[in-house]
């Protein structure tokens, strides 16, 4: 009965199916396949897009990359700069240093001998004073001062100076 196949059972669903088929294909069919081709290429473009995100995500880290590196090189170029520059400027602090030294000793070394020549000049008036004075209270001679002063000075140009320069 409820499972016993009927032939015209059979047949009105058969003939129902093909008809609701036909229909089917006649109005829904297409825009169902419109649809899925339409959600087709739009997932194919968003995939698209995504790729091409991606490639330029990976464009744009590796100049991001590039331009930290050619940072870094730039930095270390800099500071390799000042450190030359620097060690040169502490090279011509040296070398003006030691110029300035030099300098320096050398007028000392004048000034020095300077006042040594003074300082001789001067024992040899006070030499040439007392030697006036204690030729005068010996002689008891009746020669002016001017006069002893001209003998004394030449006695004295007469004796050699000293051999050194006194360093």
């Amino acid at each position: 009965m409820l499972l016993e196949p009927h032939t015209g059972t059979i047949i009105w669903t058969i003939i129902t199916f093909v008809l609701v088929m036909v229909i089917l294909k006649a109005t829904v069919w297409k825009p169902v396949l419109a649809a899925l081709d339409e959600r087709e290429r739009r997932i194919a473009d968003a995939l698209e897009g995504a790729r091409k995100a991606r490639e330029d995500a990976e464009a744009t880290l590796a100049e991001h990359r590039k331009r930290l590196e050619q940072a870094e090189d730039e930095a270390r170029q800099v500071l390799r700069e000042a450190r030359e520059a620097a060690d040169k400027v502490r090279q011509e602090l040296i070398v003006q240093a030691r110029a300035e030294a030099q300098t320096a000793l050398e007028q000392a070394r004048r000034s020095i001998d300077s006042e040594r020549r003074t300082a001789i000049a001067e024992l040899r008036r006070e030499a040439a004073d007392l030697v006036v004075q204690a030729a005068g209270v010996i002689l008891d001679a009746n020669l002016d001062d001017e006069r002893n002063r001209r003998l004394v000075d030449a006695m004295i140009s007469g004796v050699p100076q000293s051999q050194g320069n006194g360093r």
